[in-house]
């Protein structure tokens, strides 16, 4: 039996046994919905009111200001006719807040404090500041004693309809590209990268372990090499990753066509469609690429920590290291997205570690084509040098029961 054939062997296990599986079916279908559900359901629950009307009260000194406030659904705005050292003395505890106005805010804007047992929300402010603001402005203007001044400000306010236009330097194209639309589509890719990396790189190391303390590797490895047996290992559920993304275009493709004949005519989906349409073949592409290198590394170390250790337990000491690298490289791209030429963005979206994540925000937003090229090379050459410093580890590991290795021991295996 030739390398090749016993490799293949490996990687139909490793892909056949989880494609088979009525939970990657299932979760492959599920996985698209329940995100979408989850999205649908946090704004929605965001936006229900509590029910009940928070009453906040205003001991306004000038007895100018408390006319001006407004209730809304949210707050009721109430009156104190008694100072506010003795209102708090004998405070009802059915009261959000205590507003108390010292002076004249046109003169010190500063005479104005909220009083809570606990943090006010955010739309107290909102409900608080906006009739003041509002008021305010209005007073300022009166004291300059000009005719329709109101009216003058009012017409001078011009809004700009903005549109974004990718151009190519090289060939003349443009095409409409909204800096919101760029940064979902980037935001969503790296989301999806880390999200594979961690699923696929976790069920390599879950592999490795239960093959391990099963005692079945001592078996497996009679017949195939160690090395052969990592890398059908890393390329079989790496092909599982793949078909779930390839599933899921198919899908959108699917709803996107079906969406545009029910719903083309509505604002909302032009945005939605909008956002898809952004999602193009290089875009597509250039993700999977990305997506085999930072598998290809992230899984290797998986591999290698469910190698060295002989329970759960153990592995989370190992797996530290290389969560946090992954966490790092996930918020360093969703920060990049406010600033993708920065220099946080460029110099990890060439760092092999980090560059999987990072380059995909930044793909969307145009990138010169040596950063590309740099940063792939870069990647790919990191892969062959961590695989095959982890198949020297793995080697060894798969076969020592019993005993937590120690880092210096693994750097003694590095050199068998």
């Amino acid at each position: 039996m030739t390398l090749n054939t016993k490799m293949g062997i490996v990687i139909q296990r490793e892909y056949l046994t989880r494609v088979k599986k009525k939970s990657f079916i299932f979760m492959t279908i599920l996985m698209p919905l329940l995100f979408v559900g989850l999205s649908v359901a946090s704004f929605s629950l965001a936006a229900i009111d509590e029910g009940e009307t928070k009453i906040i009260v205003v001991v306004d000194e000038t007895g100018e200001y408390f006319p001006v406030m407004k209730n809304t659904g949210k707050y009721q705005f109430i009156e104190s006719k008694t100072g506010f050292q003795e209102f708090r003395k004998n405070s009802d505890e059915a009261v959000y807040a205590t507003l108390v106005i010292t002076g004249d805010l046109l003169k010190n804007p500063d005479a104005i404090t909220l009083y809570s047992a606990k943090p006010a929300a955010s739309s107290a402010e909102e409900a608080i500041t906006s009739e003041l603001n509002s008021y305010l402005s209005n007073k300022k203007l009166e004291s300059y004693n000009i005719p329709n001044i109101k009216q003058i400000i009012e017409s001078s306010k011009i809004r700009l309809n903005l549109k974004f236009v990718k151009w190519d330097d090289e060939t003349g194209n443009e095409a409409q590209a909204s800096p919101e639309t760029v940064s979902i589509v980037g935001t969503v890719f790296t989301l999806l990268i880390y999200m594979f990396i961690m699923i696929y790189g976790g069920m390599v190391m879950q592999g490795v372990m239960e093959e391990k303390t099963n005692r079945i590797v001592e078996v497996i490895i009679s017949s195939v090499k160690p090395f052969d047996l990592l890398i059908g290992k890393l390329i079989g559920v790496g092909l599982v990753g793949l078909t779930q993304f390839g599933i899921w275009i198919l899908l959108l493709l699917g709803v996107q066509a079906g969406a545009f004949m029910l719903f083309g005519n509505l604002e909302i989906f032009q945005t939605v469609n909008a956002s898809l349409g952004a999602i193009n073949v290089e875009l597509v592409l250039y993700f999977i690429l990305f997506f085999i290198g930072g598998y290809l590394i992230y899984a290797s170390l998986f591999a290698a920590t469910g190698a060295v250790v002989n329970s759960p337990e153990d592995a989370q000491q190992y797996m530290m290291p290389i969560t946090i690298l992954i966490i790092f490289a996930f918020y360093t791209g969703f920060y990049s997205a406010q600033n993708p030429d920065g220099p946080l963005a460029f110099w990890t979206s060439l760092f092999p570690l980090t560059s999987p994540i990072v380059m995909m925000v930044r793909i969307p937003y145009g990138v010169h084509w040596w950063e590309l090229a740099l940063s792939i090379i870069l990647l790919f050459g990191s892969v062959f040098f961590v695989i095959k410093t982890v198949a020297k580890i793995y080697r060894v590991g798969i076969l020592m029961y019993g005993k937590k290795p120690t880092y210096k021991e693994l750097m003694k295996w590095l050199k068998y």
